[in-house]
């Protein structure tokens, strides 16, 4: 397949995440204003619990995306055995894992959490839909695994976001009209997502059927969890890896600082949906070619994602300070703007990680990637009580920031690519964004000085970009010819016939 249609499933995979965060911004001020802050906090953890028992998917929707890749043009039946497979697989871990959601879960909101007892009731009532939601989102993910492995990335995200506007859209309308209620709020969202899975299941079975319940294949499933079983380790210790400066945080410096450091990471973070939806891209397709030419295609991946990803990182590093200024205050962004400032050199090299994680995956290394992360905990957790001991907020954001450079650098070296690739990729972009540092320090928070030198910087990012990056020049130079096709349409326009 031709880069364009690189280019086009890279925008349908960045669809559903901006759907998505446009769809909370309207629901989220209706949810806490009919169902209260308590009933609103429940939720969260309900979201938190079933993300982190996701562990037990064992990282086969991962495995099934692989091998499905490599079997695209092969037999029907071939296909069919890794498909129920794993579908018969995430469906029985999707139980036992419904039984500790169940248990775990009930636990937590009657002893441990602090639960108002006028809710109690309400959430055991909804505890066993909770609970079924789980097997729910591991067959999903398997079900996607099949389409990604043929790039209908498309009907994914379509899927996908459905499945969330609904699942956010439903329960607003119900808590609205009918009840607050978390017993009615929580099964309302397992409905819908039950319909939806319904329907990515019909849809699969039509594009890769007939299959058969004979078609479970014993070998199959332990191949898929030798591969996946490296897949959970990164799965299991990357949270930590993101979370733990947090924890510490609070332990060293209080929850106020955990604020002050928390808001600025999620909003870097989210910026990270670039990365994460080339990478979702790259997967199937770095998973059929051979070890050199998707080493090709990483290079060119990491070129492309380090200039346009330095494009958002860039300007926002100046921008961060009146960003905070105006949507919080003045205080909050004294103490959060240096913060994300830092997280944000740290988030641009560890975005481009994404593309050598990418690439070790779908050439079939896993445990490099979960060996890789397992050595990473104990010495970034050190450096991380040193800085933040030492130097506060900053301290920390400058381990993490440190830690994803450490990471990026492994990543290519265990990618096998070459220093002098990297350092193509990397070095300007990379100078740019120090160049930022230094220019938000000059402008602080001043709003038309820093609009004026973000807006310079985002356009020198572009220039970088179209000068020194192929395929971004490839992409820029037809769209810059029909833009001056069109400027000089207007030009020689012809003006109104003059009057007699």
């Amino acid at each position: 397949m031709s880069t364009t249609t690189l280019r086009r499933n890279f925008a349908f995979n960045l669809i559903y995440p901006m759907m998505r965060l446009a769809v909370s911004m309207v629901t989220v001020p209706i949810y806490l204003h009919h169902v209260g802050d308590a009933r609103y906090g429940v939720i969260s953890i309900v979201w938190i619990l079933l993300g982190y028992f996701g562990f037990l998917d064992l990282g086969l929707s991962r495995a099934s995306t692989n091998a499905l890749s490599k079997l695209r043009d092969a037999p029907q039946p071939d296909r069919a055995r890794v498909l129920l497979t794993t579908l018969t697989l995430n469906f029985c871990f999707g139980l036992v894992g419904t039984a500790l959601l169940y248990f775990v879960g009930g636990y937590l909101f009657q002893h441990v959490l602090s639960v108002p007892d006028a809710l109690k009731p309400e959430v055991l009532g909804a505890l066993p839909w909770i609970a079924c939601l789980f097997p729910m989102a591991l067959v999903s993910g398997a079900a996607m695994g099949a389409l990604e492995s043929r790039e209908r990335f498309l009907t994914a995200n379509l899927f996908q976001m459905s499945a969330m506007i609904l699942s956010q859209v439903a329960p607003v309308i119900m808590a609205v009209f009918v009840s607050p209620s978390l017993a009615v709020v929580i099964p309302t969202v397992a409905i819908v997502q039950a319909c939806n899975i319904l329907a990515q299941l019909t849809y699969v079975y039509r594009l890769e059927g007939p299959i058969s319940f004979k078609a479970f294949d014993r070998a199959e499933a332990r191949k898929l969890l030798g591969y996946g079983g490296w897949v959970t380790v990164s799965s299991v210790i990357s949270p930590l890896l993101v979370s733990a400066d947090q924890f510490l945080i609070g332990s060293l410096i209080g929850v106020a600082g955990v604020a002050h450091y928390g808001v600025p990471m999620t909003l870097v973070v989210r910026t990270q949906t670039v990365p994460a939806a080339l990478a979702r891209t790259f997967f199937p397709r770095m998973s059929v070619l051979s070890g050199d030419a998707a080493r090709e295609l990483g290079a060119r991946a990491l070129q492309s994602l380090g200039y346009g990803y330095a494009a958002i990182c860039a300007p926002a590093i100046v921008i961060s300070p009146v960003f905070f200024r105006y949507w919080i205050g003045h205080d909050f962004a004294q103490v959060a703007a240096p913060v994300a400032q830092i997280l944000f050199i740290g988030a641009w090299i560890n975005g481009l990680a994404f593309v050598s994680f990418t690439l070790i995956q779908g050439q079939g290394r896993p445990d490099v990637t979960g060996k890789l992360h397992f050595a990473e905990v104990l010495p970034f957790l050190g450096i991380l009580w040193l800085l933040t001991s030492t130097l506060g907020l900053n301290g920390a954001a400058i381990a993490w920031s440190l830690r994803s450079a450490v990471d990026a650098f492994a990543m290519f070296w265990a990618a096998g690519m070459s220093r002098q690739i990297v350092i193509a990729a990397i070095a300007r972009p990379a100078a740019l964004l120090f160049v930022s540092e230094a220019a938000a320090r000059f402008v602080g928070m001043n709003l038309v000085p820093a609009l004026a030198v973000a807006v310079f910087i985002g356009l020198a990012a572009a220039w970088m970009a179209y000068a020194y990056c192929e395929d971004w020049r490839r992409f820029a130079a037809p769209q810059l010819r029909r833009a001056r096709v069109l400027i000089e349409a207007l030009i020689r326009r012809p003006g109104a016939a003059p009057s007699a």
